[in-house]
Formats: C-alpha cells, structure tokens, sequence
C-alpha cells in the first residue's frame, strides 16, 4: 500500500496524495476529517482510466510522459498522474495539483490570487506584480527590515475571501542566487549555496522562456520539465528558513494592495473599478506552462457556468473599495514602501467599519504564529 500525505486547506479544501506535496506542507494533517476533495493517484497509464467524463491530457512517449486523467464529480476529483510526474513532487503540485485547487476554490465561493500577503497591526497587505517582477525578494527585504512587525501569510498565492479576509497560502520560496544577494544573504548550508548554482540558472525567468518557446513549437514541454525538475529540483524553502524568526499568519482583513513595477521611481493610486481585473489578470499571468492552457479550458467551466466570471466577483467583494497603489522602483526597492506602511500603523492594531481586527497568539516558543480573527468589544 501506497503511503498516503493528508492536507486540509482551512477546512475548505481537503486534499490526499499518494506523493508528497512539499508546495501544502503547512496543511498537512494527520486526520482528514472528511472525504478528500482532491486525491491524487499514481497509475501505470492514466490514458487507460475507463470512465468517459475523465478529462485528459498526454503528450509524446505516451505511458513514459506526462499523461494526466482528471475524474471529477460534484464533490470530488480525482487526478491519475504517471511515474514520471509523481516523481517530481513540485510539477505535480504546480502543473496538476494547483490548477485544480484554483478553481475547486472559486466553485467553494473563495479565489487563489497570485501575489503575496502580510499582515500588521491587525492588517493586510497584499502585494501583486507581474511574474518574475522581484516579489520574493521584497517580501524577505520587508520582513527583515520590519524585526517582526510584519506576519507572513504567504510569497506566492493568497486566498481571498468574499468577506474581506485573506487567508494564509505559504508555500515555499523559490529563490535564486540573485535572491541571496539581494536580501544581504541567507543561513544556506555549504551544499545547498553550491546547488543553487544549477538550480538557479535552469529555475531562471529564461528557463521557463526556453520551455515556453518549446511548448510553442510543439515540443512535450511538460515531459522535459519533469524530467529536469526530477534530476535537478528546483531551490525552495520555508520563509523561516530564510528569514529566521519570521512569524506565520493565518488570517487577516484586507486593508491594501500594492502593484510593485519596475521603472521611474513613483507611487500613484489605482481606480477601483479596475483593481479586480488587473489581479485576475497577474493570476493568470502565474500560470500558462502547459498542460494549464489545455485544462484550463475545461476546469474553467462547471455546470455551465463560466467561473472565471464567478472568480472576479469574489475578488471584487474581497477588496470591496480598499486602497490600492502602484509602486514603481528603478533600484528595485519595493520593500521600503511596504516597511513605511508597517512603521505608519505603529503597532496599534488597526480594524475594519465593523470593528472587527487580529490579535497574535504565540502557541509555544518556536511554533507558528497565527493570527485569529476576532470581534473586539469597544
């Protein structure tokens, strides 16, 4: 029998895998609590799955390469995935795994934004930007610079809620040399610095150009990922990891977000009516490596509904009128905004009309700190 990994995303979405998934380590369980959502299996030849609603993807080398069987019903999915993808845990989470979370999520009433999240003072701050833009080093930069005063949510993807909360999504960071550099260093072992050499040049902005361009012109772009990210995995770690200390956040109230660009140094406010369509548009910005535009098509749709309609009416309640500013830095310098934000709410606590704000919980000397929602009398 098959060891199997749990994960439950904040009660909303359950997921159990015959692999690991390093990208949920943060949710896993060891008690479900109820039938899976997702469940990912690993099968010999997914092309064979009999049933006739299973939705397919395969490329070239048939059983050897990246076939996916995608068997879904009103409650539950299951994705039948190949040896080969099974054995690179980080193109089963990011190319099947993450996809489905997405719009499982926008069917639940929540959306999967691309972006990160911090939290002080009782308050949240999302931060979006084009991919490859130099979110990640802002973040690390910002939560070093704030000695704390930040809580990390999440680098990469955060969960918006309908009601005007954020919900953590911390994945591990993916980092690069460059990355190090930019943050004045980080507590890597021997190895690990010598890895990322290799790691760096293949996980780069122009690596993922390469594969793009191969996928353009036909090439099994989803097969030659695997293999490489099998033999040479990619270089991520947990914020804490990078940033010692650094405290997790669970939960906050969205009070603000922020589109860092690079360019002409300057900061100007974003309309509104349009903030929901540029954050939809980064979301999909974060995706596109196949076999996503493939399946997009398909998991996009539910009932005859069109959910990408439903997800941009999510993010317009989640932001529901809060500020919202373009940052542009020629020096790449986003995090000295984001620490004047944090240095500007001064630790009181900040909530919402409703009177509503977070308060910290420390669980016990080197555990995560979570924030928890509270109503607050007077």
């Amino acid at each position: 029998m098959p060891t199997i990994h749990a994960y439950n995303v904040h009660d909303l979405v359950r997921v159990r895998s015959e692999r690991r998934l390093p990208e949920l380590e943060f949710f896993r369980t060891n008690a479900l609590g109820g039938r899976p959502d997702i469940e990912v299996a690993v099968k010999a030849n997914p092309a064979r799955t009999p049933s006739l609603e299973a939705l397919h993807y395969r490329e070239l080398f048939g059983r050897w390469g990246f076939p996916i069987a995608l068997e879904r019903t009103s409650e539950h999915t299951v994705a039948r995935v190949s040896p080969l993808i099974a054995a690179s845990p980080h193109v089963l989470y990011t190319n099947v795994v993450e996809p489905l979370l997405r719009w499982l999520l926008v069917r639940k009433g929540y959306a999967l934004m691309h972006g990160a999240c911090l939290a002080t003072a009782g308050s949240a701050v999302f931060v979006t930007a084009r991919t490859d833009t130099g979110k990640t080093t802002t973040i690390l930069n910002t939560l070093r610079g704030s000695n704390g005063g930040y809580g990390f949510l999440s680098d990469d993807m955060t969960i918006f809620c309908p009601d005007g909360r954020v919900l953590a999504y911390p994945k591990p960071l993916t980092i690069s040399r460059h990355t190090v550099q930019a943050i004045g260093g980080a507590p890597l072992t021997a190895v690990e610095r010598i890895k990322l050499v290799p790691q760096s040049r293949l996980h780069s902005k122009e690596g993922r150009g390469v594969g793009m361009e191969l996928y353009r012109r036909g090439f099994p772009a989803a097969t030659l990922s695997a293999v490489v990210q099998r033999l040479v995995p990619p270089p991520k770690y947990m914020v804490d990891r990078l940033v010692p200390g650094a405290r997790y956040a669970e939960s906050a109230w969205l009070e603000r977000v922020v589109v860092i660009e690079r360019g002409p140094d300057g900061r100007d406010e974003l309309p509104a009516d349009a903030l929901a369509d540029l954050l939809v548009a980064n979301a999909e910005d974060a995706y596109g490596f196949p076999p996503y535009p493939v399946l997009e098509r398909e998991l996009c749709r539910w009932g005859g509904e069109d959910l990408l309609e439903r997800e941009r009416a999510i993010v317009s309640a989640t932001l529901g009128g809060k500020p919202a500013v373009r940052v542009r830095s020629s020096s790449f310098a986003w995090h000295e905004y984001l620490l004047s934000l944090a240095a500007d709410a001064g630790g009181s606590g900040v909530g919402d009309a409703s009177g509503r704000r977070l308060r910290d919980r420390v669980r016990s000397p080197g555990q995560r700190v979570v924030n928890e929602a509270a109503a607050l009398d007077g």
